[in-house]
């Protein structure tokens, strides 16, 4: 069994899950084969597949649409590639990379017999031709299914669910983990966190709307074809499904949606609810989490962190006899559409399927590139550090730490100018902000793969089995570290990512080596384009340390109130103005941003823009033309109808086009040097203008 974050393969795959091993094998293939965009990075502008919805006119006022006007050129003739959701800077930026990855395994190849049957390079190898043997996969056809279809058959009662550990079968019903404590960061605890719904978002159920429909829908179908591939009729295979979906909705309603978790200030706080195992058994003694823990080797954890007890509550009365049936299809429906990426060429295609139509996408990628895919995903680790040395400069890292720098000290400076904030609460603010970690590029140290076995089809290993493996690795990892002190050192994601992050329990921010390329950085542009494009995320990133929920975590990582009650509640009302002001943001297809889903996001854009903004202040000869153009270029992208339905339905970021339009207006550098003036559409009345940082 595995706990450990990974992708969901189906539904909201933006949000991370603890579960266990055969759901958690499936998933991480999945997603880096067939569901490749991340929700987590990317926001969208409004294109269909392949096609332009719009072509932006020439007489477009930059005055009127900034990101328009600037990116007019090349959203008239960007097209989206085949098997691709969007095209944008970010896949500007993983097209360049995905060519890099082809060239290590190139590389690799063609130097095989020279590398150690153990090593890090063999692994990667055997990984890959593992992917690409679809003859060995349709030869082990639907075996590892009929391991699953027996074992949940053998259940006869209730109580027999608990057996299910014993074959290695998640029950995503319950998922738990080993995650860093809250509120002592210094160390790691257990986590029991609400079920897994194959839509994601409890709302979809409770709150269902024709976007939500339309995915069940799909789900739905998928899920049938899964099953009938697997040996059941189309009339047995519609029960199950049926089944499945009965159970979710019976529960969903005890899971807190996305909607109240946005608009909950104290949604930390109520998801931290600590209890001993005999408590637990006591809250729900159906359910037998006592069993659970022991079996997930976290029955010895320190601190056990239940993130709603009304769910657990309602999860115990559901676990009964005429219920059972139910929860059976729910476990097996599950684990099957789990391994379905590690099987054969129709549980691939019925994948695919899938994917095209939730994600809207047309045509497809080569089998080569979806291996390295997996690789790259499956092994990312390993498979960096190759990239590191191969691609990554210690100049580039040198000079994004002095970037860096040089936005923290200049944050600092803004902390001290803030006319609304108390010394007191200042001081605390600015003890945060020199206590913030920084990683760049890589890690200091890297992990050690030495145990992990990874056989060649030739050896006896298959897909499926080194999937496997490397689960059970990546969670072995995990459960030793409960009750053990959190490494803040820790990296915290692969460092081909192009992405960057702020982690609240290290008050650590991540800018790992995949996104300083460009156009995102350019070691030979001007001041003012790398502040525009690296500079303002970096400055995004460290303003995360003091948005709407990173304000709830102090300089040591631990979830503490650092603020005085007054100045907490200005931080409020300026909160609270910038999801009104982002609520009244309308879309070109009529719909409006969600101000509360992307209240975090938003406040971390102005804040990063302010701050590398105060930096040009004390440059000499401004260019602020480049600047603002070269964050307008970051943020451009076409995608499909269908992706973009997603994140705006999902994404806690704004559209790609309001982090833009709408950031920009805020500051009065924009409207120097373009002359902005009331009645022109980019215009907004200065006692509207936000800022908090």
């Amino acid at each position: 069994m595995v706990k450990l974050y990974l992708w969901l393969c189906i539904g909201e795959w933006g949000k991370l899950i603890k579960i266990k091993r055969i759901k958690a094998l499936a998933c991480a293939l999945a997603v880096s084969l067939t569901l490749l965009p991340s929700v987590s990075v990317k926001a969208a502008d409004v294109k269909t597949s392949n096609s332009q919805s719009k072509i932006v006119q020439d007489n477009v006022r930059l005055q009127d649409d900034f990101y328009d006007a600037v990116n007019k050129s090349w959203i008239n003739s960007a097209k989206i590639e085949n098997g691709k959701v969007s095209n944008s800077a970010f896949d500007e930026a993983d097209k360049a990379l995905d060519g890099q990855k082809k060239e290590i395994i190139t590389e690799l190849l063609a130097n095989e017999k020279n590398y150690a049957s153990n090593s890090d390079e063999k692994k990667i190898i055997n990984l890959y031709k593992n992917y690409l043997n679809t003859a060995a996969r349709n030869k082990q056809g639907i075996e590892p299914i009929k391991k699953i279809i027996k074992a949940v058959n053998e259940v006869k009662s209730i109580d027999d669910l608990t057996k299910l550990n014993e074959d290695d079968i998640a029950n995503p019903l319950i998922n738990v983990g080993c995650d860093v404590d809250l509120k002592d960061a210094t160390r790691y605890a257990a986590y029991i966190n609400s079920s897994t719904l194959s839509l994601g978002d409890s709302d979809k159920y409770t709150k269902p709307t024709e976007y939500s429909k339309r995915v069940k829908g799909l789900v739905n179908d998928y899920y049938i074809k899964m099953l009938k591939l697997s040996g059941y009729s189309e009339a047995d295979s519609k029960i199950k499904v049926d089944n499945l979906f009965k159970l979710e909705n019976m529960i969903a309603p005890y899971i807190t949606g996305q909607e109240e978790a946005s608009k909950d200030s104290d949604i930390i706080e109520h998801e931290y609810n600590v209890y001993k195992l005999d408590k637990l058994d006591e809250l729900a003694p159906k359910v037998k989490i006592k069993d659970i823990m022991k079996d997930a080797k976290l029955d010895n954890a320190n601190t056990i962190i239940l993130s709603d007890p009304k769910w657990l509550k309602a999860l115990n009365d559901i676990y009964k006899e005429e219920n059972l049936q139910l929860i059976k299809d729910y476990i097996e429906i599950n684990n099957i559409a789990g391994i379905a990426g590690c099987l054969g060429e129709d549980f691939q295609k019925a994948q695919e399927e899938f994917s095209k139509q939730y994600l809207g996408t047309s045509g497809d990628i080569s089998k080569e590139e979806k291996a390295v895919n997996a690789v790259n995903s499956l092994l990312a680790e390993p498979f960096g550090e190759i990239y590191i040395q191969k691609y990554f400069s210690d100049k580039t890292k040198e000079n994004v730490e002095e970037i860096t720098k040089e936005i923290i000290k200049t944050y600092e400076k803004r902390i001290d100018k803030l006319d609304w904030m108390s010394n007191e609460t200042k001081t605390k603010a600015k003890e945060k902000l020199d206590k913030l970690g920084v990683q760049i590029g890589y890690p200091d140290k890297w992990e050690d793969y030495s145990k992990l076995e990874i056989r060649s089809f030739e050896e006896g290993g298959s897909l499926l089995e080194n999937v496997i493996n490397i689960a059970e690795f990546e969670e072995n990892k995990q459960i030793e570290k409960i009750n053990k002190t959190v490494d803040k050192n820790e990296f915290l994601c692969p460092p081909q990512t192009i992405n960057a992050f702020y982690n609240p329990t290290t008050n650590t921010i991540t800018v790992p080596a995949g996104i300083l390329q460009k156009p995102f950085y350019d070691e030979s542009g001007n001041k003012e384009k790398i502040l525009g494009g690296i500079g303002a995320v970096i400055g995004h990133e460290i303003s995360h340390a003091f948005d709407n929920t990173g304000s709830q975590f102090d300089g040591d990582g631990n979830f503490n109130n650092w603020w005085t009650d007054e100045d907490y509640k200005k931080f409020e009302e300026k909160t609270n103005k910038v999801r009104e002001f982002y609520n009244n943001v309308k879309l070109g297809n009529g719909e409006n941003v969600n101000g509360s889903l992307t209240v975090g996001e938003n406040i971390a854009d102005i804040g990063g823009m302010a701050c590398v903004l105060d930096i040009l202040k004390d440059t000499q000869s401004v260019d602020y033309k480049a600047f603002f153009e070269s964050n307008a270029n970051i943020w451009r992208e076409i995608c499909t109808k269908e992706y973009e339905e997603l994140k705006l339905q999902s994404d806690v970021h704004s559209p790609n086009k309001v982090r833009v339009n709408a950031v920009l207006p805020q500051f009065d550098e924009f409207y120097n040097t373009y002359g902005v003036k009331e009645g022109d559409k980019m215009y907004v009345k200065p006692e509207e203008r936000l800022q908090i940082w």
